[in-house]
């Protein structure tokens, strides 16, 4: 069995998988938690290997080192290269690309093999567009639905803490904040489909990930698909290629 972590800026996700690379179990806990992983997993014996993305900083990869040694499991750490799995990746120096983005654009490709846009909905979203030859092209990061809603109440003296609902046209401050959060989402997402649409003269693949990705998906004009295992399938496809 193979062990995938993806852990993010504030929760750590992750999944079992057997040796056909078929999902068996999964969980989450917040990055604050990490020290309970070896529990959430004592049920589960022979693992062959760990394979993590960590883009919350090394204090967050030393706490997770200490979990996965108790549990006596080899860690392989992705680092995003230059090619993988029939994805190239388009950076200049491509271990700058987000291991969690990497490995997201590895599971689409492999899962596709067309034109996506892939969007991942966390504490910042991150919207990356893959061609129809396996190439990323570049991407987008913005501020989360959190991240926006919380700029907004510490920001200004007018807005107050408070949950809207998503409104055509809101007429009050909180739906407001909810709807301008999302459309804004939604509009980077679109800004990338359309100009990936553009370039390969097809509609692309759009593929939403992340804890939001609920709500980003009705906010969109046009179907999406939520896959939320998304960066741990790209995970496991990179362990089975490494060394």
């Amino acid at each position: 069995m193979i062990l995938a972590i993806d852990t993010g800026n504030t929760r750590t996700k992750w999944g079992i998988f057997d040796d056909k690379g078929m999902q068996i179990a999964q969980g989450a806990l917040d990055n604050l938690e990490i020290a309970l992983l070896p529990d959430a997993l004592k049920e589960f014996q022979g693992f062959r290997r760990a394979v993590v993305s960590n883009v919350a900083g090394e204090a967050v990869a030393t706490r997770l080192n200490i979990g996965l040694a108790a549990l006596g499991i080899p860690v392989l750490w992705v680092q995003s290269q230059a090619v993988a799995c029939g994805v190239k990746n388009g950076y200049p120096q491509p271990e700058q690309l987000g291991s969690d983005r990497w490995a997201a654009l590895i599971g689409a490709w492999n899962t596709h093999h067309a034109p996506c846009v892939v969007a991942n909905a966390g504490t910042a979203m991150t919207v990356d567009a893959l061609s129809g030859e396996g190439e990323f092209l570049g991407g987008l990061i913005v501020p989360g639905y959190g991240m926006m809603r919380e700029s907004l109440f510490t920001g200004t003296a007018a807005i107050a803490a408070a949950t809207g609902q998503w409104r055509d046209f809101p007429v009050s401050t909180a739906d407001a904040v909810q709807t301008g959060a999302l459309t804004a989402m939604a509009g980077a997402v679109q800004h990338m489909v359309a100009l990936l649409e553009m370039r390969e003269g097809r509609a692309p693949v759009c593929l939403l990930s992340g804890g939001d990705a609920d709500m980003l998906a009705a906010a969109l004009p046009r179907p999406a698909f939520i896959v939320p295992n998304l960066v741990l399938l790209g995970l496991v496809l990179l362990e089975k290629t490494s060394v």
